[in-house]
């Protein structure tokens, strides 16, 4: 009995350490509800330790045992559940998306302009809700700018940045090629995307249904037919700092996506430059107007992440806390698998982000068959004119999500474990819920004005 006593003295010990150290983390990551909660919660372990101290033996062996046997009982019953595996199910071939339907490519329309006007005589059905959506101020403009005029005057020179590096996209390719075999060249390539500051990088073959149609935004002609006939895409991933997202919906926000999305563009224009004077094509794919291919579902084709409820790329390390990149090029490479860590699983059961989306664009509902895919489709005007309401790209959807949490080991033992149990992916939600709140607050901006 001495021994079981002794570990489930143990135990209860390293319960109480996981919650101060919890209440610890909570502190530093400024979020009080869940420091106070587990605050609590590791007093009143550490009071049961005082009070079983000053118990007499046979007592205190009979309860730590008990304890033990709980403990034991409980974890085994949270991980020995089946395994989250369900997958995105691709059911048809999808058919490629015209970039002129985009909202950002209609809005970027001036009102009397030729293609305006050409455009919704095409397409009526959008007329209607672009004609009210335009009554509001746009982002970054005026009657947003006197709100933070300091972080919002950041963010515009940061886009502004962005659309310069629009030109660099491609380029000459050198006559001569450097041969290599593909292991080699995906090797060279990761290495150098890593080296430029990417968090995660991927490769999968340039599924042509996810290259766009027609220009409906960039450098080239609008209207244009896309003929990209790359082999490969590589695509990658830079993290948004949570202290920035965490503000969300408020001016901050804009200021770290403007500041990763220059990133990307600049790891894409220099890495896509290497390519080409290897002697093999190679383009660019930035954001702000450049893109010839949808990213999130060749970022899922390559490894970097599923598609969930929230409409965008959930990653393992970062979640949807992530801003993507892409190069696509015919150098020979090789390509990687899609990863399974249950997040279709977990979205089911979550639903945060649905109730916490200040505009009801995210379904709270079941997957449905959209474009040869069964996967969430949010109502994209409907966040749209959030965002200009808000004066930023909101991302509340974003803080909220159980898997935006910062890549710390606490928060990476909870991915861990509900990427193998869905038991433990339940209580992962109610537990986020309890401890963070199931509307949590936005924290106070990171800097001053």
């Amino acid at each position: 009995m001495a021994v079981w006593s002794l570990l489930g003295l143990i135990g209860l010990c390293l319960v109480f350490l996981a919650f101060l150290f919890f209440t610890a983390v909570s502190l530093r990551e400024k979020e009080r509800r869940a420091a106070a909660h587990s605050g609590m919660i590791a007093a009143s372990l550490g009071t049961g330790l005082l009070v079983l101290i000053l118990l007499p033996t046979p007592i205190r062996d009979v309860i730590l045992i008990m304890f033990l046997i709980v403990i034991t009982m409980a974890a085994a019953y949270v991980m020995i559940s089946h395994r989250p595996r369900s997958s995105l199910v691709v059911s048809g071939t999808p058919e490629r998306i015209d970039e002129r339907d985009i909202v950002f490519a209609r809005f970027d329309l001036q009102e009397g302009s030729p293609q305006y006007a050409a455009y919704y005589a095409r397409m009526q059905e959008y007329q209607a809700v672009d004609t009210e959506i335009r009554k509001l101020p746009d982002i970054l403009s005026s009657s947003h700018l006197i709100k933070e005029p300091a972080l919002f005057s950041l963010a515009d020179a940061e886009f502004e940045l962005l659309e310069h590096l629009l030109v660099t996209v491609d380029g000459p390719v050198r006559p001569i090629r450097e041969e290599r075999s593909a292991e080699e060249n995906t090797r060279m390539v990761k290495e150098v995307v890593h080296y430029l500051g990417a968090d995660l990088c991927g490769v999968c073959e340039l599924d042509p249904a996810f290259v766009y149609s027609h220009v409906g935004r960039g450098p080239e002609p609008y209207g244009m037919e896309i003929d990209l006939n790359h082999a490969f895409a590589v695509v990658f991933a830079v993290h948004m700092d949570f202290s920035m997202i965490a503000s969300a919906p408020k001016a901050p926000v804009i200021v770290e996506t403007a500041k990763q999305y220059l990133a990307a563009a600049r790891i894409a224009t220099v890495t896509a430059g290497m390519i080409r004077r290897l002697g093999f094509p190679a383009r660019a794919h930035m954001a702000g107007s450049n893109y010839a291919a949808v990213v999130p579902p060749l970022a899922w084709k390559a490894g970097l992440g599923e598609l969930g409820r929230i409409g965008i790329l959930l990653t393992e390390k970062f979640g949807p806390r992530v801003r993507l990149g892409l190069v696509t090029t015919n150098l020979p490479l090789n390509v990687d698998q899609q990863v399974v860590f249950g997040v279709q699983d977990f979205c089911e059961r979550c639903n945060k982000c649905s109730d916490n989306c200040p505009s009801n664009a995210i379904p709270e509902g079941e997957r449905q068959l959209y474009n040869g895919t069964e996967r969430w489709v949010i109502d994209r005007e409907a966040c749209y004119r959030y965002w200009r309401k808000a004066g930023t790209d909101c991302a509340r959807c974003i803080f909220v999500c159980p898997y935006s949490k910062p890549d710390t080991l606490l928060h990476n033992a909870v991915r861990w474990a509900a990427s193998r149990s869905s038991r433990a992916q339940t209580l992962a939600v109610r537990a986020d819920d309890f401890f963070y709140g199931r509307h949590p607050k936005p924290h106070a901006p990171p800097f001053s004005r």
